[in-house]
């Protein structure tokens, strides 16, 4: 077997993720999908909703979960050379298993945009000749919940028939199995979390909810996955897991501060106007005095509303919450440094893993030109 182009020795994500990567991911998740409408849709009738989750998992993202499977694996086996086949495919079962999450969770939080796109289940709707309908709107939330389910089987089957020999794929099946139970419980404690009084939510509770619901599928389960396919043992995966749990953390709290600087007045804000108990919220307040907690209740409490959009913005903005939330990103980054030094990678695959970081820069809006002026959210950095 040829030996692998190694490593440069100045990491870049370029290396580990080139731009080249989105470009074949795609295409096995198009092909995949294209086989799927093939041999499923054979009545008629089934043909749009294939098309409806063909254009949902491949219009918008940035890939993160596969790019940083395939990075893991470059970085495990040290070689830039393209990875088999058989990577590629488990890489992009990940993006099926996203999408399946992501139509789920825009039915739990009623949005009708995703990536400035209209949802899967409100693409659904607009296509249908009765749109307005109460009976189309039910039929529409309906189809989107089984397309859901039908993009999990799909992750599932396309996982499967990946190539992957049998021990990897035993492994691959077992950490993924695993990484969408403690999603689908991370999802739990979110929705059960969203009436809770401020007041009596602990932070213990909170974070676990972050690690769970976002860290493991988006962080943590692609870099172990990717890892224990080239090889890792147990220890290196298990240094890989808390590594990617502290950063699935902060790309997720990331994300809570980057909602704040959109523009109140465009869009969904499913976390403003659900009263989200996110983890800036829980910090605006902690940091609030006494009139200052009572007039974040009483704005969850109102009815949803640009005014009400605006007054909690002024609130978490006054709190100080954006600066402490970013000290607290980081203490996370110091901490997976301190994981990875730590661990049984070697010097070169440490700075290698360090350097993806890169990865979770996030696209924004500016700020509100109106209200509230938020601080623009920086880019992780380690």
């Amino acid at each position: 077997m040829p030996r692998p182009a190694q490593l440069a020795e100045n990491p870049s994500p370029d290396g580990l993720a080139p731009a080249l990567d989105r470009e074949r991911i795609d295409q096995c998740l198009s092909d995949v999908l294209a086989e799927a409408r093939r041999i499923y849709a054979v009545n008629p009738l089934l043909i749009p909703l294939f098309e409806r989750m063909t254009e949902f998992v491949l219009e918008g993202g940035k890939r993160l979960r596969p790019r940083l499977c395939l990075a893991s694996f470059r970085i495990v086996s040290e070689g830039f050379s393209p990875p088999p086949h058989a990577v590629w495919q488990a890489a992009a079962s990940l993006e099926i298993f996203h999408a399946f999450m992501l139509v789920h969770d825009d039915l739990i939080d009623g949005s009708t945009l995703r990536r400035d796109r209209p949802t899967l289940h409100e693409a659904i709707r607009l296509g249908s000749d009765d749109s307005e309908s109460a009976f189309s709107r039910k039929r529409s939330a309906d189809l989107g919940l089984l397309a859901g389910d039908l993009l999990f089987a799909l992750g599932n089957r396309m996982l499967n028939r990946s190539g992957l020999d049998d021990a990897a794929l035993g492994r691959a099946n077992r950490l993924i199995s695993d990484m969408l139970v403690e999603t689908g419980i991370g999802e739990a404690l979110d929705v059960l979390a969203d009436d809770c009084p401020l007041d009596r939510l602990a932070e213990g509770p909170l974070v676990e909810g972050y690690l769970r619901k976002t860290a493991r599928y988006t962080v943590s389960g692609p870099l172990v996955l990717g890892a224990t396919i080239a090889g890792a043992g147990p220890k290196v995966c298990r240094s890989l897991d808390r590594f990617g749990d502290l950063l699935g953390f902060g790309y997720q709290v990331q994300n809570d501060l980057a909602s704040l600087a959109e523009d109140p007045e465009y869009g969904d804000h499913a976390d403003l106007d659900g009263g989200k108990r996110t983890y800036v919220l829980w910090t605006a307040y902690q940091s609030l005095n006494p009139a200052g907690r009572v007039a974040i209740s009483e704005a969850l409490s109102a009815p949803p509303s640009l005014a009400r959009r605006y007054r909690l913005l002024n609130l978490i903005y006054a709190s100080g919450a954006i600066d402490l939330c970013q000290a607290r990103l980081g203490a996370v980054q110091r901490e997976a440094v301190a994981v990875l030094r730590s661990s049984k990678l070697s010097a070169s695959q440490r700075r290698w893993f360090i350097a993806l970081v890169e990865l979770f820069h996030l696209k924004r809006r500016p700020a509100p030109s109106i209200g509230p002026r938020i601080h623009a959210v920086p880019a992780m950095e380690l």
